[in-house]
């Protein structure tokens, strides 16, 4: 599990797990992503970053920046295997409510709160 959602949940977010992530309408089909780009900073950790349009925001509505933090497997085949998935709006028009943190359990989003400054309070 990935401290990031970790630090979510201890501060009383609630975690979907993947069967309710991929459920007809909320699974990211249709993505559509560019300005890929990955940084292997070790012979164990990796970092990748895309920018996703969400298929139902159209290409000028909610941009959001995506990073994922890989780790290879020293066991086995030595596959890269995700550790963490986020996303942040990207753009200063973005519709996009929060960002979203996911590890191997499922996703906690953070939705902006009253003071539009902050992720829920978690971000000061």
């Amino acid at each position: 599990p990935a401290e990031e959602v970790n630090e979510v949940l201890e501060g009383g977010g609630r975690i979907d797990g993947w069967g309710k992530c991929l459920e007809p309408g909320a699974r990211p089909a249709g993505m559509v992503i560019a300005s890929s780009d990955v940084f292997i900073a070790s012979d164990t950790l990796a970092y990748s970053t895309c920018v996703e349009f969400p298929p139902n925001a159209g290409i000028d509505g909610a941009t959001l920046l995506a990073v994922q933090r890989w780790e290879r497997e020293t066991t086995g085949d030595g596959d890269w295997k995700l550790e963490l998935h986020q996303t942040i709006p990207w753009s200063v028009g973005s519709r996009a409510g929060g960002t979203l943190r996911c590890d191997c359990r499922g996703c906690v989003a953070l939705a902006r709160g009253q003071d539009r400054r902050t992720f829920g309070g978690l971000i000061g």
